[in-house]
Order: C-alpha cells, then sequence, then structure tokens
C-alpha cells in the first residue's frame, strides 16, 4: 500500500504521460473499425461513421499489472476497452488504495481527461492483458473540427455514458449516507 503511495507522489512530481510507453498494434483502418463496431459502445453509430471515428484513433495493448494511467497524472487521453480487464484504484486519506470500479471489453476509461487538464482522480491498472483503442485530445479536437456532426454524436454518448456512471454512484453513496 505505502508503494502505491510513492507512485502516486512520482506521478503528481513527473506527469509525463504512460500513453508513450504503450505497445501500439499495426492495425488498418478496417481492422480499427472492425474492433470498435464489436464493442457495445459503438451500438449507435453506422458503419461508414465508425470508419470515420477510427481515424482518429490507435490501437495498444499494456500487459497484465501495468497501468493505462496513475493517480495524480496529467494526461489527455481515453481508451475504449476491447479486451481484458482494468480495475480502477483510488488512494484514501491514509494512504491505503481501495477498488472503486473494474472494467471490461467495450467500456471507457480516462473520458474526463478529453476536456480537462485535471489530475487523473484514480489510477487505471491492467488486471489481464489489455487492448484498447487510444483517442488523445488532440485527435480528438482535429475530430471535432473535420466532422462537428459526428463527434455532436460521439459526444452525446459520452454525457450518456457519464450520466449512466454518475447515477450509479450515487445509489452508492446513498447507501453510505
Amino acid at each position: 500500500m505505502a508503494e502505491y503511495g510513492k507512485e502516486k507522489e512520482n506521478a503528481r512530481k513527473n506527469p509525463q504521460s504512460s500513453v508513450e510507453s504503450f505497445e501500439g498494434l499495426d492495425t488498418s483502418l478496417e481492422e480499427r473499425a472492425e474492433l470498435l463496431d464489436k464493442t457495445q459502445w459503438a451500438g449507435d453509430f453506422e458503419w461508414h461513421q465508425i470508419e470515420a471515428m477510427v481515424k482518429y484513433m490507435s490501437v495498444k495493448r499494456v500487459p497484465k499489472d501495468a497501468a493505462l494511467f496513475r493517480e495524480g497524472m496529467v494526461e489527455s487521453f481515453m481508451c475504449l476497452i476491447l479486451e481484458g480487464t482494468v480495475q480502477i484504484r483510488k488512494e484514501d486519506e491514509k494512504g491505503g488504495v481501495k477498488s472503486v470500479a473494474m472494467l471490461g471489453a467495450g467500456q471507457m476509461v480516462g473520458e474526463m481527461s478529453l476536456f480537462n487538464d485535471e489530475p487523473r482522480y484514480a489510477s487505471a491498472i491492467a488486471l489481464k492483458d489489455i487492448t484498447f483503442l487510444l483517442f488523445r485530445r488532440e485527435d480528438f479536437e482535429r475530430f471535432s473540427k473535420e466532422m462537428p456532426l459526428l463527434a455532436v454524436n460521439v459526444l452525446t454518448r459520452l454525457i450518456k455514458l457519464l450520466g449512466e456512471r454518475l447515477r450509479r454512484t450515487s445509489a452508492v453513496l446513498a447507501d453510505y449516507l
């Protein structure tokens, strides 16, 4: 547990993005589109829209026990998990670590960093080898300028998913009040 606190402090002191260390997978546009199309996240989109979105994304892989990001880091990307499991961990006031969520295929993580420059609220750790689509903020901004109507649809999807998360979190919180 104390080791986790040291990692969090190191993340704050050295805000270098860990995204540069992720293994990139060489995939064609069609392969990326097929990967996205298989997720529940893409359910509301047509094939041509999926193909347009993945032009701005890359496929990455990290091994079991690796961090997608650490609490306290300032980075600007979200991940859409294609396979594997990610645990979201939060350090408590006493330096202990709490598991706050488990995410799997078709779920996103890190989406708030597309919209703000705040440090990561929690850490995201691969419990199994994971493969994911990476969407960097600069690519999302370019996507929004080049394809504004589709970007509105993506933002609407993100807002709906964030709303669902907020409702679940509120329900859990209510049990503790």
